[in-house]
């Protein structure tokens, strides 16, 4: 089953990032340096297409694959 946790950015006072969970508003992690939250809020997506990556195993299911890794590597820089 694929992880199914989305979260996102949020900003702060000064440069700082906060972490939070979509579903429950909870948050996940505070970031010193909000590039470094934008790139921790990717963490499920980044995950979750590298798992369906490694599970891939014919040439219809890779191209929707790699289309899932890119979308995961935008957010994770913050695209």
């Amino acid at each position: 089953m694929p992880n199914t946790r989305t979260w996102y950015e949020a900003s702060t006072s000064g440069d700082q990032g906060l972490v939070i969970e979509e579903t429950t508003g909870r948050s996940v992690a505070v970031a010193y340096d909000k590039a470094d939250a934008v790139l921790i809020a990717a963490a499920p997506e980044l995950l979750n297409a590298l798992e369906y990556l490694i599970r891939v195993d014919d040439e219809l299911e890779y191209e929707s694959a790699v289309k899932q890794a890119r979308e995961a590597i935008a957010k994770a820089k913050g695209e």
